[in-house]
């Protein structure tokens, strides 16, 4: 039985607005391939599966772990780690020195923190799976179109508080991406959104509110974004809005990687190396991280963040990420300096090109 939006293969649009959760059974549709036009060899989805979830850290206490000291600490931290069914990923920043590394700076006037352009270093073969990850067209698009898109209120943070939070941001996004999923030649729906408080069931699991450690996911069966307003609350507070906005921009990262046919492509990437599970999925992680960083300039003077980049850059270097402490063979994320890392270079370069996470050397995405 399909769920109310169907699978990818016969939906016709995103549910309207902000939706309760839906009671239905999960999706059984198979997967339908990349978007027209791409071939990746013949990858097949195991059966109602592919979600993209967020976690809270090891242990299912938040504020886990603490990262590096800095100055004026007291922002919440907060831990993802990975479903093994979503392949996700965040990479590790290192070293000032190492940053130049297979990349073109870029740098503008009065820009600090990271800006990096990553550059292909290596020729896979035309028309693999490789090669659409290291040269794939979302790279060459440009700026995403300036927004005005003034952030609302969290209030008490309440699932109606929440709710009206999404909508505005959720519209912003598929304000802000529309035009370039078009010059990929990419016109497709808006993506859906739900935020729910009570149990769900999706096509790509059962969540319940509060259970394990799961905040957002993003699920590809029916191209719907699923936001746990209690687990939410928890991490965050409803004082912490740009938590928020990073936390539904990098969701909305995976439904880029998705539209753009980057997410398939590293599905029939991994059939063929297998061994790249770990880095890939912090490449896939890193990447979605540096989506939200270009969303959140194309909404820089509206929200606005022109006079809060002091705790944008302590938010996003501090709030995601995995413990110092997380064995590097378990480490599917990244630290959390990995996320500011990767966050802010999307932000000061202000376009897709900073997001080429596939193509950086292995110092960057440990």
């Amino acid at each position: 039985m399909s769920s109310p939006y169907g699978g990818p293969q016969d939906r016709v649009g995103p549910p309207p607005g902000v939706l309760p959760p839906p009671q239905a059974a999960p999706w059984q549709g198979q997967y339908s391939g990349p978007p027209q036009g791409q071939q990746y060899g013949q990858y097949q989805q195991p059966q109602g599966q592919w979600a993209q979830p967020y976690y809270g850290p090891p242990g299912g206490q938040f504020n886990g772990f603490q990262p590096p000291k800095r100055r004026g600490g007291g922002i919440r931290i907060l831990v993802f780690s990975i479903s093994v069914l979503a392949f996700l990923g965040v990479s590790l920043v290192v070293i000032i020195a190492l940053l130049g590394r297979g990349s073109d700076a870029t740098a503008g006037p009065g820009v600090t923190g990271p800006s990096i352009v990553p550059t292909a270093t290596t020729k896979p073969q035309k028309g693999t799976a490789e090669d659409f990850l290291l040269n794939a067209n979302i790279y060459r698009t440009g700026p995403l179109p300036v927004q005005n898109c003034q952030a609302e209120k969290l209030g008490d943070g309440s699932l109606a508080a929440q709710k009206v939070y999404y909508q505005k941001l959720f519209a912003c996004l598929n304000d802000a991406w529309r035009p370039i999923f078009k010059e990929i030649g990419q016109d497709v729906p808006d993506p859906g959104l739900v935020v729910f408080d009570k149990p769900v069931v999706t096509p790509c699991g059962n969540f319940a509110p509060m259970s394990g450690r799961v905040l957002a996911f993003f699920c590809y069966g029916n191209k719907v974004m699923y936001t746990d307003v209690l687990q939410m609350n928890k991490a965050f507070g409803p004082k912490e809005d740009l938590a928020y906005l990073l936390t539904i921009s990098h969701e909305y990262g995976h439904h880029v990687q998705g539209i753009s046919g980057l997410f398939y492509a590293r599905m029939s990437y991994l059939q063929d190396h297998p061994e790249q599970k770990l880095e890939s999925s912090r490449r896939n992680e890193l990447q979605a991280s540096c989506f939200a960083g270009v969303f959140s300039k194309a909404v820089e003077q509206s929200y606005p963040l022109s006079k809060r980049m002091d705790e944008f850059k302590e938010q996003s270097s501090n709030s995601f990420g995995e413990s110092p402490e997380t064995p590097e063979g378990e480490r599917t994320h990244g630290l959390a300096t990995s996320q500011g890392f990767w966050i802010q270079n999307g932000f000061n370069i202000g376009s897709n090109k900073a997001c080429n996470t596939f193509a950086v050397n292995t110092d960057l995405v440990k």
